[in-house]
């Protein structure tokens, strides 16, 4: 009848069986490690994997494993059922209580992608007899109904107390001694090497221990039974640094960086986005990486030698990176020698002109865990090869990379300062003052070369003066040695201030243009709503126009080599017109006390101070900005004794004691890096160079620069000091 209707359902075409094993499971390792991940979740302690024949096509692959084995109705309604739900109604195993790797139902087409034929033989500790199975994976051809294809289920003499068993016969590839190696290294690190948190303690997530999960890898072959050893080295007791982080219930990232020969020990606040961004996607997440530069065992003290550092660098090439662990599995291929999820051979590729210290993923032996029971945030691929790259990934690899290049500025500091100590430097306030400009160090130097100080000293024993001269010589090369390193970080802050001025200049023709759009606008009879508009975004362009105008005066000002006195009363007041729209937008109360009338310094470039006075001024934003409080900014300007000083305080939330003589080092940073992609100007914000280059200006000029102890209702003071004119 032509009105009839008839009820059908999906039928499957028995192909799909070859397709699911070799497109969800695509590489070896994979494979392999699934299967092992089942007898994992079973609870076995022991698993012996045995390559038999397998150097050629058509070798023979056997998982023995002494878990809990499978009764009949468990292997048919589990093993034997595509995509099986057993794992998602039981995610904790029977005996141990161990939280399952797997959740798909999909590890037996592990089984498929590697070998023509599968026996499987199980038996229950409770059990008489042993069950087997053969299935024989050439049968699920093309044009065939899925359902008429089956396989006899038989009862044999059990072979052990309780346990599984899976043959693979008919190994589809040949597996070289390399490749087979290469799995065991692999499986070493299927499953987590320590706890990071107290959750993955309490949840019992994997952990790599031999004592309760041992997977022993054997070649077999007309020669005999070889074993694999663990060959690896230890490298987690002699890293030069250990990085520590993690995201918090409320989204907040923190990192610490620790190392006992370069004597760090910090904490550090990681943002998203900028400072009012969290990682919102993410909570309960963790990293450990140890850290190693080669070549350079003095930076370690005692605790390596070189051959030690060497053999670390060697393993590197083939075991360093950082690996991902999810619920206490890994998830390949992050980790992997190729692999760059945390974008940090990209960066480095792009930043080795700025900061001379190593950081790529050769340098670095770690781990990150994060937990994730049902799946919903972090999902792996449906061929476990991967995660989901969505948002909560996305700021994983953001949040990994940025605590990566914080802790590098950190190391870069530490070694700076360790460098300078080598070199016999004081770099104590004190010491600068006493310390040399370039141009006499290169006088002194020129006047040893030419044998001055050996003619003119005639009272003294004339070797002892030829040692001295030396030795002199040698120290102040090696100060023009970190001048030079120093001038290769300026020059990339140099082009900075190249496109600065290229943009202040084209800024200029947009001036009258726009000004004159907002008169015409301020003519039209707009309602009330649209006028505030138009007043709002005149604001902005007054507040627009005004930093260009204060960085073009600046530039043009450098332009000009000549120097001469600057009054500081006139530089306070034409800042303070400059920065009069940021201070109303942040709500800041800024006031200047002038406790003279004259307060004139030695000749400068004019220039220099709206150097030091933005540094200082941004610094104190963003202290204040953390304190989360009314903001107030003092300067306090005068003449003591033969010099003119400026006290610059503020409210925010102050430096710590550990960090006062560290916040003038290179590299020394609070504020969180940029993302990996940001502009290069955007990158070079919170670089830690600010008060270094702000001290060097002072310095140039034998003045002095250090933090004192503030009063009322501030925390923070700089007391800054030159000679007046």
């Amino acid at each position: 009848m032509e009105n009839e209707v008839t009820n059908v359902g999906f039928t499957v075409d028995a192909g799909l069986i070859q397709r699911l094993g070799y497109e969800l499971v695509g590489r070896a390792e994979t494979a392999v490690s699934e299967l092992i991940k089942n007898s994992y979740d079973a609870d076995a302690t022991v698993v012996d994997v045995d390559f038999i024949n397998a150097f050629t096509q058509g070798g023979s692959l056997i998982i023995s494993d002494n878990g809990l084995g499978m009764t009949k109705q468990q292997l048919i309604n589990g093993f034997m059922r595509i995509s099986s739900t057993d794992k998602l109604h039981n995610p904790t195993s029977i005996r141990f209580n161990r939280t399952k790797a797997g959740k798909k139902g999909i590890g037996r087409f592990a089984a498929q992608r590697l070998g023509e034929r599968l026996i499987l033989v199980t038996q229950t500790k409770e059990s008489t007899n042993a069950i087997q199975i053969e299935i024989d994976w050439d049968k699920y051809s093309i044009d065939k109904d899925i359902t008429t294809i089956t396989f006899p289920i038989r009862n044999i003499p059990k072979e052990k107390v309780e346990g599984t068993t899976i043959k693979i016969h008919g190994l589809r590839e040949k597996w070289t001694e390399a490749s087979i190696k290469r799995i065991y290294r692999y499986v070493l690190d299927l499953f987590q090497p320590d706890y990071l948190s107290e959750r993955s303690k309490v949840d019992k997530l994997a952990i790599q221990n031999e004592e309760t999960f041992k997977v022993n890898f054997n070649l077999v072959s007309n020669e005999g039974k070889r074993s694999f050893l663990n060959d690896q080295i230890s490298v987690f007791d002699k890293s030069l640094a250990i990085f520590e982080g993690h995201v918090n219930k409320n989204h907040h990232g923190i990192i610490t960086i620790k190392s006992e020969s370069l004597d760090i020990d910090d904490t550090m606040e990681i943002t998203y986005k900028n400072e009012e961004n969290n990682y919102s996607a993410l909570t309960d997440v963790y990293f450990k990486i140890h850290y190693f530069i080669y070549d350079r065992p003095m930076y370690y003290g005692d605790r390596i030698s070189g051959p030690e550092l060497k053999k670390i660098q060697e393993l590197s090439k083939t075991a360093s990176g950082v690996r991902l662990y999810r619920n206490g599995f890994r998830v390949l291929p992050y980790g992997e020698p190729k692999d760059d999820w945390t974008n940090i051979d990209k960066r480095w590729s792009t930043e080795s002109g700025k900061i001379n210290i190593p950081l790529n993923n050769q340098n670095l032996f770690g781990f990150v865990e994060i937990i994730d029971p049902t799946g919903n945030i972090f999902e792996e691929t449906a061929s476990r090869e991967g995660l989901i790259e969505n948002d909560a990934f996305n700021q994983l690899s953001s949040f990994i990379n940025k605590s990566l290049i914080a802790a590098r500025s950190r190391i870069a500091e530490r070694i700076k300062v360790f460098k300078e100590k080598q070199n016999n430097d004081d770099f104590t306030q004190d010491s600068y003052t006493k310390d040399h400009t370039t141009q006499e160090m290169f006088i002194k130097l020129k006047n040893i070369i030419d044998g001055k100080y050996i003619q003119d000293a005639k009272t003294k024993n004339e070797e002892q003066d030829t040692d001295r001269d030396k030795k002199e010589g040698l120290e102040i090369i090696k100060k023009l040695e970190n001048l030079i390193e120093e001038a290769g970080m300026l020059r990339v802050l140099a082009g900075l201030g190249l496109t600065i001025g290229e943009f202040t200049h084209e800024m200029k023709q947009f001036h009258s243009s726009v000004y004159s759009h907002i008169s015409i606008l301020n003519q039209l009879n707009l309602c009330n709503e649209a006028q505030e508009q138009i007043n709002e975004i005149k604001t902005v362009f007054d507040n627009l126009f005004n930093y260009t105008d204060y960085f073009g005066t600046t530039i043009s000002q450098n332009t000009n080599r000549k120097k001469t006195p600057v009054d500081l009363l006139a530089v306070l007041d034409r800042f303070k017109k400059t920065i009069k729209n940021d201070l109303e937008k942040n709500k800041i109360n800024f006031k200047v006390d002038a406790f003279d009338f004259d307060v004139t310094t030695i000749p400068m470039h004019s220039s220099e101070w709206n150097s030091i006075l933005y540094n200082l001024y941004t610094n104190s934003r963003k202290a204040i900005k953390r304190a989360n409080v009314v903001g107030k900014i003092l300067i306090e300007v005068g003449v003591e004794e033969n010099n003119v000083f400026i006290n610059f305080l503020d409210n925010g939330d102050g430096i710590p004691k550990e960090n006062i003589n560290r916040v003038f080092n290179a590299f020394f940073s609070t504020s969180t890096p940029a993302s990996f992609d940001a502009p290069n100007e955007e990158q070079l914000i919170g670089t830690g160079l600010g008060l270094k280059i702000v001290k060097d200006i002072i310095v140039s000029y034998k003045g002095s620069i250090c933090i004192i102890p503030s009063y009322e209702e501030y925390s923070t003071c700089f007391q800054i000091k030159i000679p007046k004119n």
